[in-house]
């Protein structure tokens, strides 16, 4: 089964992730699957990029099964990080006008693609957590450079510290998504979008873009490395083993 579903119509090209039996939860394959797929999507000069998640869910954040079965978890998320953190930034810079589309769970590294992302948009039954400090990591995948600016410093470490969920109507007031839809409602409010978008010129979408990174999220590039360096090295000491260990007791 192939962990991403790729499709391009008239100019928009539709990323699926399909791990729907983990919650598109982010193990190595899928990562680089992903990385890959936003790669084939700039060599076909797509105007609009779709990222979503089959069996309605987004994302489930890594793959904790591979990193409690991995001899060395801090390589491991050292090399997972670095693969993600290549489509953080081509989400960032390619030209294309880049949508995420939510539904069900979106948590840890999900967040930070889903907020990469131009335009976010979910169904009114999405759940979002950074999830990262119920393992005892940082967050990676610029969840904490996209979620302070846009919220604030103090709103971020609330959303971090507890570790709680947030849900939709929280979301849309906090400027995390765009648009919330009744899940029956979801597909023709994506399509509408994607019309009203499309509509104008897209000449300027990647000067826009720029000016977007330049404005809002400076130092991006020096802030996804330092992100790596220290989830890699937290993954690396036994206390996260320990973690997960709890974590699956619990389970």
């Amino acid at each position: 089964m192939k962990v991403v579903l790729e499709s391009l119509k008239e100019g928009v090209y539709t990323i699926t992730l399909n791990r729907p039996d983990k919650k598109n939860a982010l193990d190595s394959e899928l990562l680089m699957a992903l990385y890959n797929a936003l790669q084939r999507a700039e060599d076909k000069n797509a105007s609009v990029i779709i990222i979503r998640g089959a069996g309605k869910a987004f994302c489930a954040g890594g793959d904790l099964l591979e990193f409690k079965n991995s001899d060395d978890a801090g390589a491991l998320i050292d090399g997972m990080a670095e693969t993600l953190h290549k489509s953080i930034r081509m989400i960032r810079y390619t030209g294309a006008i880049v949508i995420a589309v939510l539904e069900g769970v979106t948590v840890g590294a999900g967040i930070g693609i889903a907020l990469a992302c131009d335009i976010t948009i979910a169904t009114n039954n999405t759940i979002m957590n950074m999830g990262y400090r119920r393992i005892g990591l940082t967050p990676d995948g610029g969840g904490s450079i996209f979620l302070p600016r846009l919220i604030g410093a103090k709103k971020f470490n609330e959303l971090y510290l507890f570790s709680r969920n947030i849900h939709m109507a929280e979301a849309k007031e906090l400027g995390l998504v765009n648009f919330v839809f009744e899940e029956k409602g979801l597909e023709t409010g994506l399509n509408q979008i994607i019309k009203n978008l499309k509509a104008l010129p897209m000449e300027p979408i990647k000067y826009f873009k720029t000016l977007v990174n330049n404005s809002s999220y400076f130092g991006l590039d020096q802030h996804l490395d330092k992100e790596r360096f220290y989830v890699s090295e937290l993954a690396g000491k036994k206390q996260f083993k320990d973690r997960l260990e709890e974590f699956f007791k619990k389970k």
